[in-house]
């Protein structure tokens, strides 16, 4: 059994499954109908394996795409029209970022992974001195008032992909602590053509819809646009599964 702390972000098989695992793309849709007709340069932060990237470059925009793992940007790297981008393994702080951008976006959830307030609050003010004026941020957060970790368990979290290189692949996740802002928890995986069995242990921050404006707004974001879920619903505190975050500069 490999047992790594986030080895999601580290291990090739698991970067290799990555975009099986986050195969819907409601949140894309949502962030680039929200991106206009006109073609923008754009920060990209927590890129991942550069789904969202490559679909923003393939429409014409100007992509600078940030990842602090060097095996997810090398991946990205390697994937078709990947050229035009501009790829940096860091995060919000790194000095090769040249600004401004008209834009920034950090999906996935990847703002969870702020875990602290100095990192926090750090990447807020990074992104807004890296927007210009008019500039926006676009990001979301799971809601903690609906406790989405209650599902995180065998039973409720369990599901099967099926890989072309790796052949059929069974996942769940399991929480194991919640001293909120923080929740730690495992993903199981099992690659059952060799029956090689995976776990990455990870650890994420929950902050209320409330918590998140103030901290907005100390880092200097003024109108902010709040909605709930992926069609464009506006947030509701009590039953919204998404805090999404339209950020004005």
């Amino acid at each position: 059994m490999s047992n790594i702390e986030d080895a999601l972000y580290a291990d090739p098989r698991l970067v290799g499954i990555y975009d099986l695992l986050n195969s819907g793309d409601s949140d894309f849709k949502f962030y680039l109908d929200r991106l206009g007709k006109e073609n923008r340069r754009v920060l990209d932060l927590g890129c991942g394996t550069g789904t969202f990237a490559l679909r923003l470059a393939a429409i014409g925009h100007a992509v600078v795409a940030v990842d602090p793992s060097p095996m997810m940007v090398n991946y990205a790297k390697h994937r078709p029209g990947s050229g035009s981008i501009e790829w940096i393994v860091g995060d919000a702080l790194s000095p090769r970022i040249r600004k401004p951008f008209e834009v920034a976006t950090m999906t996935g959830h990847a703002f969870q992974c702020l875990l602290v307030d100095n990192e926090m609050r750090a990447t807020l003010r990074a992104v807004y001195a890296a927007l210009g004026a008019g500039g926006r941020f676009m990001f979301e957060t799971r809601n903690p008032t609906v406790q989405p970790w209650t599902t995180w368990n065998p039973v409720c979290s369990a599901r099967s992909i099926q890989s072309e290189q790796y052949g059929p692949v069974d996942v769940f996740h399991q929480c194991n602590a919640v001293a909120e802002p923080l929740v730690e928890f495992e993903t199981h995986y099992v690659f059952r053509r060799d029956n090689t069995r995976l776990l990455s242990r990870s650890k994420l921050r929950f902050m209320s819809a409330g918590e998140l404006a103030t901290e907005l707004n100390a880092a200097g974001f003024r109108d902010i646009e709040w909605f709930g879920d992926w069609t464009g619903t506006p947030f509701h505190e009590t039953s919204s599964a998404e805090i999404i975050a339209i950020c004005h500069a």
